[in-house]
């Protein structure tokens, strides 16, 4: 008997956790349906409809900016398509972002089911909104036509630029160009926010990917954006076309996670502290006297790594913001000779460095360049000025400081003289 209940208590146990996800399983099938119904409810009259689906922030670093595509409704709902432009293996992220910095075709546009594009962003609790475009169905066939060219083997893919060429960007030029220039007419004053301050914003709550705009984004997004260039974002496309065909947005799915975050610390008075933290043993080495390169080097190697990198990419990417970065002007691989050269020749050379640090620091101030990296000259700083100002105290050896035990100072040797 005693074996039975043992036997059915871990029956039961088993069962459990089975049972909480059937009914998670159901939850989540009864929320697709709702979506589906939902976006099918926009198909109101004979013939193919075009709809705008914009989806909201995720978790994700690549997902903080939202997502969007174009579904096509047709009279049959099983002939229904979405098409996405915003399809790369993210499950290889190193190819994939090595493509995206040497602007090789490494993202594409792809035709799914709206079930089966939809259940992603409501797997990953992204809010999902929905807008009908009223166009006439010429626009629509145009629409279509420019859809299923995309698709084709020897067009799907394309460079990725965040910018200027990305899933939103591809998506307001086909709606632009079907409505002959509608979105490109806006003329309305923005808020004067530039590509930089746009890229933080989806940013916000996330200290690392807010310094890399500061540090990997190079000038040319600090420019403002037209309203239309700005609608390399979702929500300022959603935004147009609610203006121009007064369509609001029609949520089908809305987020159960946290809301994004509206404000948040930009990080820069934390990442000083840490540059100071990574260079004090530059200059606490010094100072003891002791493992004076060994603390050199310490302070050296994690700048000469992100210099080299930020370099590299400099070189090798068509990217304008990646090529045209400032932080290049700070992190120099050159500094390796702080180390390298003879003591007088690397005083010499770091003299010139902290000379150039000075005037990019200036330069920063009146604005002739405009990345905002001032807490960034310190990381080269600290470690040429201590170069620069600090000569190495010299070690004495091992003979030396014998010496110095064994025989009696010239106190004690005049001491003695006094008393004889």
């Amino acid at each position: 008997m005693r074996l039975r209940i043992l036997a059915l208590i871990a029956l039961l146990g088993l069962a459990a956790p089975a049972r909480a996800d059937s009914r998670e399983d159901r939850a989540f099938r009864a929320e697709m349906y709702d979506v589906q119904r939902k976006l099918r409810a926009l198909h109101t009259k004979p013939g193919a409809q075009v709809v705008l689906v914009t989806m909201g922030i995720g978790n994700l670093i690549w997902e903080r900016h939202g997502h969007i595509a174009l579904c096509i409704l047709e009279d049959n709902p099983e002939d229904d398509a979405c098409y996405n432009y915003g399809i790369a293996n993210f499950h290889a992220p190193i190819s994939m972002t090595w493509g995206f910095f040497r602007g090789t075709k490494s993202f594409w546009v792809g035709k799914l089911a709206p079930e089966q594009m939809l259940e992603i962003y409501v797997y990953f609790d992204r809010t999902i909104w929905a807008q009908p475009l009223e166009f006439e169905p010429a626009q629509v066939k145009q629409v279509i036509d420019k859809l299923e060219y995309d698709i084709l083997e020897d067009h799907k893919y394309y460079a990725y630029d965040h910018f200027d060429d990305n899933c939103t960007t591809r998506v307001r030029d086909i709606i632009d160009k079907a409505s002959q220039g509608k979105l490109s007419s806006i003329k309305d004053a923005t808020d004067g926010k530039s590509y930089r301050d746009l890229a933080r914003e989806g940013f916000y709550s996330m200290t690392v990917p807010l310094l890399i705009t500061d540090i990997a984004m190079g000038r040319s997004t600090d420019k403002v954006p037209d309203y239309y260039q700005r609608m390399f974002l979702p929500q300022y496309l959603r935004e147009a076309v609610h203006d121009k065909w007064k369509v609001d947005p029609i949520v089908l799915y809305e987020r159960h996670g946290p809301p994004a975050s509206s404000d948040a610390a930009s990080g820069r008075f934390l990442f000083a502290f840490l540059i100071l933290l990574l260079t004090a043993p530059a200059w606490a080495t010094r100072l003891w006297g002791r493992f004076q390169r060994t603390g050199m080097w310490v302070a050296l190697v994690p700048q000469l790594i992100l210099g080299t990198a930020l370099w590299f990419f400099a070189v090798i990417s068509p990217l304008p913001y990646v090529r045209g970065n400032e932080t290049c002007l700070i992190l120099l691989p050159l500094d390796l000779l702080l180390v390298l050269l003879p003591p007088a020749r690397a005083r010499l050379y770091a003299r010139g460095r902290v000379a150039m640090l000075g005037l990019v620091t200036l330069l920063l101030a009146i604005g002739v360049l405009h990345q905002p990296l001032f807490e960034v000259v310190l990381w080269p700083l600290v470690p040429c000025s201590v170069v620069a100002f600090w000569p190495e105290r010299a070690r004495k050896s091992a003979a030396d400081l014998e010496a110095e035990t064994s025989s009696p100072s010239r106190e004690t040797r005049a001491a003695r003289a006094k008393r004889a």
